[in-house]
């Protein structure tokens, strides 16, 4: 097996912080900190309600200034995946730090509004807590991204967590790949997050060595993958 060319990709899995009450509208992107210590992560996908997208862009939007009041939430980003579909990714360096974002303003406020705006959401099933294996930043203003959820083949989940460890030294020398990271959600559901100031940065990544090692890898450890996996996110707001 390659994995010396290893992977490629795009992006992950979502997080969780999340307001759903009108709050105004907060700075839409922050510039990344490169110094983050992120262990553990939550991802949350979301489905508004028919005539209820702007509500929940909103809503997502003013989540921002209430996870820059939380000190252990190290990484949040809220993004758009299609006109109806929404999610919410964040990191903390401790468990201490997910429970208290969990039971914090942010979670609140979602589940009180989740029953108005949300198709069918739960949750226990859509809140994900989910591990960081690798995570690689540089600065930038964050307003693209993707997000590729992908399942391990039998047997194969070490290949995959290898083939994710060795993406990270492949997005280092991408210098439009601001962040990256590679997640877990369960012992055979691995992710992929990473975001870009533009199309031309996420672009660039898509014809890069991490994508083309996706790809030649897949078939050998992944199940059922192909290329509509990787999704088009717009980074709607970030920590």
């Amino acid at each position: 097996m390659k994995f010396k060319s290893l992977i490629k990709l795009s992006s992950l899995v979502l997080i969780l912080g999340i307001t759903i009450q009108t709050f105004p509208q907060s700075k839409k992107s922050n510039i990344m900190d490169n110094t983050k210590n992120e262990k553990i992560g939550l991802l949350v996908i979301m489905k508004a309600k028919e005539g209820k997208e702007q509500e929940v862009k909103e809503f997502l939007l003013g989540g921002l200034s209430l996870v820059n009041a939380e000190p252990k939430t190290e990484s949040w980003f809220a993004f758009q995946i299609d006109e109806q579909t929404f999610g919410i990714y964040d990191t903390f360096e401790t468990e201490e730090g997910r429970q208290a974002h969990l039971k914090g303003e942010v979670a609140k406020a979602l589940l009180a509004n989740a029953g108005d705006l949300l198709e069918g959401f739960d949750s226990s099933r859509d809140i994900k807590t989910v591990d960081v294996q690798a995570s690689n930043h540089k600065v930038g203003n964050q307003n693209k991204g993707l997000l590729v959820i992908m399942k391990a083949k039998e047997g194969k989940t070490s290949a995959v967590e290898d083939f994710l460890q060795a993406g990270k030294s492949l997005v280092s020398s991408e210098p439009a790949t601001l962040s990256w990271y590679a997640i877990k959600i369960n012992e055979e559901t691995y992710a992929i997050f990473d975001t870009f100031a533009d199309d031309a940065g996420r672009d660039a990544h898509l014809s890069g060595k991490v994508a083309a090692a996706l790809m030649e890898n897949a078939p050998v450890i992944l199940e059922g993958f192909d290329a509509s996996a990787i999704q088009k996110i717009n980074i709607l707001a970030s920590k």
